[in-house]
């Protein structure tokens, strides 16, 4: 399980940013668990960007591949929902 807050945790479910990985570790969708926790230690330390460019670099390369596969989660929720309404 990953080191978050249940403030984070609670906030990553409501964005649909966290998944599981083939080997059963927690991860931010589109992430490997290496990729995850590079990701949340560098997002935890915006300093790390202005004297780390590269850290900053793969910080944003991260956050892009991450919500583009969080976009896609989303989108597929989407779909489901609206080709199967729930009856009321």
């Amino acid at each position: 399980m990953l080191k978050i807050t249940d403030a984070e945790r609670a906030y990553f479910d409501e964005m649909r940013c966290l998944t599981t990985d083939s080997e059963g570790r927690e991860v931010l969708v589109g992430l490997t668990s290496e990729e995850t926790n590079t990701y949340l230690a560098l997002s935890g330390n915006p300093a790390a960007g202005a004297s780390d460019p590269d850290g900053r670099n793969t910080y944003l390369a991260l956050h892009d591949k991450h919500e583009r596969a969080r976009l896609e989660v989303l989108g597929a929720e989407h779909i489901v929902r609206t080709e199967n309404p729930p009856r009321h």
